[in-house]
Formats: C-alpha cells, structure tokens, sequence
C-alpha cells in the first residue's frame, strides 16, 4: 500500500462532491440559489461559488393523463360504516375501448362495469370514477362496486380482483369485500 501525504493534501484546497457540500438554498419564484463550500488551507470553509439555477415550473394539469393507470380501489376493505360501497378510478391517456371487471381470485367472471348500456365505446382520454367537486363522495356511482355480482346478489366475503384491459394494457387491483 501506498503512503499518502497528509501534509500535502491539508496544504491544498480539496473540492468536496456535490453530494456532501454544505449547502443554503434560496428559493423564489424565478431561482434558485445554491452555496457551494469548499475547505480552505486553514481548515476553515469558505464560500466557493453561488450558482443560479432556474425554477422548474410544474407541469399544469391539462385534463389529459400522461399515461393509462387503474388507481387502488378505495375504502378498501369494504364496506365501512361511510360507504357501501368501493370507489374505482382509472386514467386513459388516448381514445381506447375499455373493459373495466371484477373477479373471484380463480379468474371467474363476477361483475361487469364497463361496458355496460350506459357508457359508450371507445372512452376518449381523461380521467374516469371522480365524482364532481360538489357531491363530497370523489366518487361516479357508475365507477363503484358493492359487492353485488352481474345477477345482483351479494358475493361471498373475499379477495376479489378489478380488472382495467385499456389501451393496449391490462392492470389489476385487489379488493376485500367484508360481506353485506
């Protein structure tokens, strides 16, 4: 091994990684100020440089998802003394035929959300299952399960899954129903 000259390292000043600098920001709207420190000869640290780094402005909702998702069903274990029901709300991010379902953990077909009569085919792009700002719930009563299959009886008390094929994918989330 090498030995190294402590003496000589000390007498010279060492920029430390980025990762580990000592560092104030100062935030406004139109930057950000960062203080770099270095170590200086004597031990002590010094101001090194101020850099201006520009704010990055979040992205504005446009109404259109970036991408096609299936949100966790909510309240989930279900029902709860709130609601009887469960809350499901998907994204498409492009003009898709959807097929929204629920189904026992063998596979079996229980309840058939969309299609349905009342949602017409293809979807266009948006956000599905929110209710209006008004109603309080955050849920569309045609986007809930209630535990009930395609025939309206209730399903024995389980997992079951929810099932969103859209735009050329396929996502599932897990619902426990605790029974009526």
């Amino acid at each position: 091994m090498t030995p190294v000259d402590h003496r000589a390292l000390a007498s010279r000043p060492v920029r430390t990684p980025r990762a580990s600098l000592t560092a104030l920001a100062l935030t406004s709207m139109a930057a950000v100020s960062t203080a770099a420190v270095t170590s200086a000869p004597n031990g002590s640290l010094a101001r090194a440089a101020i850099e201006r780094v520009p704010a990055v402005a979040a992205p504005q909702d446009t109404g259109r998802p970036s991408v096609t998702l299936l949100y966790q069903n909510f309240p989930n274990p279900f029902p709860t003394i709130e609601s009887r029901s469960t809350c499901i709300w998907f994204d498409l991010d492009r003009v898709s035929a959807v097929t929204l379902t629920v189904h026992d953990v063998r596979g079996n077909l229980v309840r058939r959300l969309i299609p349905n009569g009342s949602t017409a085919q293809p979807l266009g792009p948006g956000r599905y299952g929110r209710a209006s700002p008004s109603s309080g719930t955050g849920c569309a009563p045609a986007l809930t399960w209630d535990g009930r299959s395609d025939d309206g009886t209730y399903v024995p008390r389980g997992v079951y899954l929810i099932r969103l094929r859209a735009a050329g994918s396929e996502s599932i989330k897990k619902a426990l129903f605790q029974g009526p």
